[in-house]
C-alpha cells in the first residue's frame, strides 16, 4: 500500500510540473486549458497544439518561391553549359547516364562524380565551338578562292609506297572539316600549281575563305602540332584503328598536343600559310601511314569541285 501511495504521489508530483511548464508557455490571455491530463487521454493529447509554436504566416509560399528559383537557376547554368561548353556538357552527362543505370552505393556514386570533375580539372576536352552537322543537298562554297591550293606533292616513281588509291570506310560517320567550301584539288595525280612538277596530291584541298573554322572530323587524341614551309601551320589527329587525320595552311592552331576532341570540335581556322596560292585546307586521311583518298569517307559531292573539273 506504501508503495502504491507513493507512487500514486510521485506521478502527481510529475503532472503537476508538467502544468507547471505549460503554464509558463501558454499566453496570459488563452484562458483556462482545455486539454486535461486525464488517463484516459492519449499521451499525444497531453500536447495541445497552442502549445506548439505554428509557422509564420507565408512561409509555405517563400519555400515553394526560392525552390523554384533554385530550379530555374541550375536549368539556366545547364542551359549555358550546353552552349557555351558543349563537350563539357556531354562529359557530365554521359557520366550522369552512366551512375543512373547502374546499381551504386552512395560512396560510389560520390567516387564517380569527383572522376568527372577531376576529369575537367585537367583540361583534355577543348571548350571550343561545336557545329552540329547538318548534310546540304547542295555544299555551299561562301565565296571560296578556287585556285587556292598548295602543300607538297609525292613523286610518282614513289607514289605507290605511301599512297592507296583503295576507297576506305569507318563505322563512325565522319564530320565534315569545313562547313563549306570548293574542291580546289582533288587526291591523286595532279601538276603541282607552284612548282609545275608532275606528282601525286596526298590529299584533298579545299578553298574557304581565310578564318573559317576546321573542324576534327573523328574522336581522336592531337598528336602533333607544328609549322614547316611546306604545310605551313598544320594538326596531326591519331583515332582509333591505325587512322589518322591531317589538317594544313591554317592561320591559327587552336589546340595543343595531347587534347582530345570530338567530332566537330574546333582545330584551328583556314589560312594560307606554307606552300600556298590561297587560303584552304589541305586535308589528308593516313590509313597504317598510308595516305588515302578522303573523298569516299564523305561522298564525292562532299565539296562541289571547280568549274571544268568533274
Amino acid at each position: 500500500m506504501d508503495s502504491y501511495e507513493s507512487s500514486e504521489s510521485r506521478f502527481a508530483e510529475i503532472r503537476a510540473a508538467r502544468e507547471q511548464r505549460r503554464a509558463q508557455r501558454r499566453p496570459p490571455s488563452a484562458g483556462p486549458d482545455k486539454y486535461r491530463d486525464s488517463y484516459d487521454t492519449p499521451p499525444y493529447d497531453n500536447f495541445p497544439m497552442e502549445d506548439v509554436e505554428g509557422a509564420p504566416k507565408g512561409s509555405l509560399v517563400r519555400v515553394v518561391i526560392t525552390q523554384a528559383v533554385v530550379c530555374a537557376l541550375l536549368l539556366g547554368a545547364l542551359f549555358g553549359a550546353s552552349k557555351a561548353m558543349p563537350n563539357t556538357y556531354r562529359q557530365l552527362r554521359t557520366a550522369y547516364t552512366l551512375v543512373m543505370k547502374t546499381d551504386m552505393t552512395v560512396k560510389e556514386v560520390w567516387a564517380a562524380a569527383k572522376a568527372a570533375f577531376a576529369s575537367l580539372k585537367e583540361d583534355i576536352y577543348v571548350l571550343a565551338p561545336y557545329r552540329e552537322e547538318e548534310t546540304p543537298t547542295e555544299a555551299p562554297t561562301k565565296g571560296a578562292a578556287i585556285e587556292s591550293s598548295g602543300g607538297i606533292d609525292i613523286a610518282l616513281e614513289y607514289a605507290n609506297q605511301s599512297c592507296s588509291v583503295a576507297p576506305i570506310a569507318t563505322t563512325a560517320k565522319p564530320f565534315r572539316p569545313l562547313e563549306a567550301g570548293v574542291l580546289s584539288s582533288a587526291f591523286g595525280y595532279r601538276i603541282h600549281p607552284i612548282s609545275g612538277e608532275e606528282g601525286v596530291h596526298t590529299g584533298m584541298d579545299v578553298a574557304a575563305p581565310e578564318g573559317e573554322p576546321i573542324s576534327a572530323a573523328f574522336y581522336g587524341t592531337v598528336l602533333e602540332t607544328g609549322e614547316n614551309r611546306g604545310y605551313g601551320k598544320y594538326v596531326l589527329l591519331e583515332h582509333a584503328g591505325g587512322l589518322q587525320t591531317f589538317y594544313a595552311h591554317c592561320s591559327e592552331i587552336a589546340v595543343g598536343e595531347g587534347v582530345v576532341l570530338r567530332p566537330g570540335d574546333v582545330l584551328g581556322l583556314v589560312g594560307s600559310t606554307g606552300n600556298s596560292t590561297g587560303p584552304h585546307l589541305h586535308f589528308e586521311v593516313r590509313l597504317h601511314g598510308l595516305r588515302c583518298d578522303p573523298a569516299p569517307l564523305f561522298g564525292n559531292a562532299m565539296y562541289p569541285p571547280k568549274e571544268g573539273e568533274a
